[in-house]
């Protein structure tokens, strides 16, 4: 009989949900994004933390989510340590973390997966991690030019 070898830890998994306006808590957004986040975590084995964090009625256009939202509160938490390297930050797409322009935009996805944690944009299920960082630095700031950017046509909002 062999002793057994103790677990590796769960490798956590966080929601980030967000839309710019109170009227779309009406719709189905928030629905629409928790839903997307549980099954891809289910799919992957990931573990989804019980806390979300989300900036409903917070504009990405300028970065107040970043500035003063709960994406600044899940970058200071995975500056101090308080969210492990390696774990997942998933969003619908990539238009939920900012809608500055491409180079800003590129810019914060670039930090996060910096810090160690993967993003994944879950409409598409890509994985934006270090790694992909440094093989294919391109992708991050292609994804928000016009010609190349968000699905949804994000890049026209805001105007």
């Amino acid at each position: 009989m062999t002793p057994e070898q103790p677990k590796a830890p769960a490798i956590k998994a966080y929601s980030y949900l967000r839309f710019s306006t109170p009227e779309q808590m009406k719709g189905d957004s928030f629905r629409r994004q928790t839903k997307l986040a549980k099954d891809y975590a289910q799919k992957l084995g990931l573990t989804l933390d019980d806390h979300s964090f989300h900036d409903l009625g917070i504009s990405a256009y300028q970065g107040k989510n970043r500035q003063t939202g709960s994406l600044g509160i899940f970058l200071r938490a995975v500056e101090d340590e308080i969210i492990a390297e390696g774990s997942y930050l998933l969003v619908e797409s990539l238009d939920r973390i900012s809608r500055q322009s491409p180079h800003k935009a590129a810019s914060v996805l670039s930090s996060i997966c910096e810090m160690g944690v993967n993003v994944v944009t879950l409409f598409d299920e890509r994985v934006y991690s270090r790694e992909t960082l440094s093989q294919d630095p391109m992708t991050f700031l292609l994804k928000w030019t016009p010609s190349f950017g968000p699905p949804d046509g994000s890049s026209k909002l805001g105007s």
